[in-house]
């Protein structure tokens, strides 16, 4: 069986960014720079690929309150999401049997049309 997860909205800040930056560590600077992210060929401050991975784990938790667990979890990052750009994460579960479902992920960004990121996450539930 195959089901629709409540798609997650997030418009990207910079106060995200500066806040991921201090959790994570990751200070460089085409994160926070709009001059340095220039000199790279970007057009701005870009968000931390693994913010947007993280971003991921508000689609999927109604199923961890659930129980489930990540059993498995397999992402590419297609393209990068810009600052002050909403990002829509969409997930389609489908049922491998009673205590397995697997997740297939999109993420979005208003205006490109080459998703951010996709995969899949498999969730397990029980023992």
């Amino acid at each position: 069986m195959t089901s629709r997860l409540i798609p997650v909205v997030h418009r990207v800040t910079r106060l995200d960014l500066v806040r991921y930056a201090g959790a994570s560590g990751d200070f460089n600077p085409i994160h926070f720079d709009d001059e340095v992210a220039r000199q790279f060929g970007l057009d701005g401050v870009i968000a931390h690929g693994m913010f947007t991975m993280g971003l991921v784990t508000r689609l999927i938790e109604p199923l961890l309150v659930q129980g489930y667990r990540v059993a498995h979890w397999s992402n590419r990052f297609r393209s990068m999401v810009a600052v002050n750009h909403t990002i829509t994460i969409d997930g389609s579960i489908h049922d491998v049997d009673e205590n397995v479902v697997q997740v297939n992920i999109v993420a979005t960004v208003e205006g490109q049309t080459k998703p951010a990121l996709t995969g899949s996450v498999t969730l397990t539930r029980g023992q």
